[in-house]
């Protein structure tokens, strides 16, 4: 039986294509009248810190306040040498901009169109105004919390990462390769590429999910690499099940105790696993790793070990169940002091999302 929560999703992007059609008309419009504001200078707030020769453009959508957790994400990559720029999809109220003007270089403010890739272009657009081309830049949104880990190594790996834009993960969907767009880094010869720049210069914005996800997630990646630049990610979800299998029994027993689930099947699995031992235990332990991680993703499935063995740093804040059982299971080995705490503002989001879950 097909899961209830994969119908609703599946309905929901039908819904999303039919509206597309509609869109279809109404977007180059929007898109036009947008391209006006920006070229007439978005709402800006300059900030306390140096405009740095990295730059962090971080987007967000926060029409309810700042997140705290915001200001812990610029304060992180302050501390790395980036100078945050944040580009916020919704007003910022009077009462946040001083706090966000501590902790950032400059920050604009644009209509919540395009979703993160209009955010993206028009961040972009902003800084080319300004005359800055950074040695450097990170691209991030808010989707996630991040770093979940206080001594994450993520930004080092990004950018000594030999590719020429380098994000987490790397999906493979079909013949398709892209990398998950919550976080990009790019040196200075990708956003110099003329590959980079047609494609923030011909991308057609839409507030349809369905469309963002295909021109913006998805065609970015396909388009760098159709142009001969490299794209990878810095952790290698694939090789997980070969490395899992590679700890000890103890290490294995924390995985599955640590494992989230969206399939009941496997969750039982698990359960009946956890309640036994003896000899052929590591074997079925193993084999049923393999078994998750044959259609479901590392990150996702198995926190634990993907914290200890890659010093993956980020959470999901999605609704998807997939990623409310990611959440839930690293806030159970966090209370059970088998990973480290977030930071502080991070944990109190993080439970908040999920309370009563």
């Amino acid at each position: 039986m097909i899961p209830g929560w994969k119908i609703r999703r599946e309905l929901g992007r039908l819904g999303q294509q039919l509206r597309g059609l509609g869109e279809r008309l109404t977007d180059p419009a929007a898109q036009r009248r947008l391209d006006r504001a920006v070229a007439a200078g978005l709402p800006r707030i300059d900030g306390a810190l140096a405009l740095e020769n990295r730059v962090a453009l971080f987007l967000i959508y926060q029409p309810e306040g700042l997140a705290a957790s915001t200001l812990e994400t610029c304060r992180w990559l302050a501390s790395a040498g980036y100078a945050p720029f944040v580009v916020s999809n919704a007003p910022i109220r009077k009462g946040d901009r001083e706090r966000l003007a501590g902790a950032v270089w400059r920050a604009v403010e644009r209509p919540n169109f395009g979703y993160d890739f209009g955010g993206y272009r028009d961040g972009l657009a902003c800084l080319a105004q300004w005359g800055v081309t950074p040695e450097a830049m990170v691209i991030l949104n808010d989707s996630v919390w991040l770093p979940v880990l206080p001594a994450t190594d993520l930004l080092d790996r990004l950018a000594e990462h030999p590719a020429d834009i380098a994000g987490t993960i790397l999906r493979f969907r079909g013949e398709e390769r892209f990398l998950e767009s919550y976080i990009y880094h790019m040196h200075r010869s990708a956003l110099k590429h003329p590959a980079f720049r047609a494609f923030w210069a011909g991308l057609r914005l839409t507030s349809n999910k369905y469309h963002v996800i295909r021109r913006g997630e998805r065609g970015f990646s396909t388009a760098m690499r159709r142009a001969g630049l490299r794209v990878e990610g810095v952790y290698d979800d694939g090789a997980m099940a070969k490395r899992i299998a590679e700890q000890d029994t103890d290490f294995l027993r924390l995985t599955l105790r640590h494992a989230a689930y969206i399939d009941a099947p496997l969750a039982a699995e698990r359960d009946r696993l956890m309640a036994g031992a003896g000899a052929g235990w590591r074997a079925a332990a193993v084999a049923h790793v393999e078994t998750v991680l044959a259609k479901r993703l590392a990150y996702s499935s198995f926190p634990y070990a993907m914290v200890r063995l890659t010093s993956y740093p980020l959470l999901k804040k999605s609704a998807e169940p997939v990623s409310r059982a990611w959440r839930l299971a690293h806030l159970g080995a966090v209370a059970a002091g088998d990973l480290p705490a977030p930071p502080a503002p991070m944990l109190a989001e993080i439970r908040a999302r999920d309370a009563g879950r």
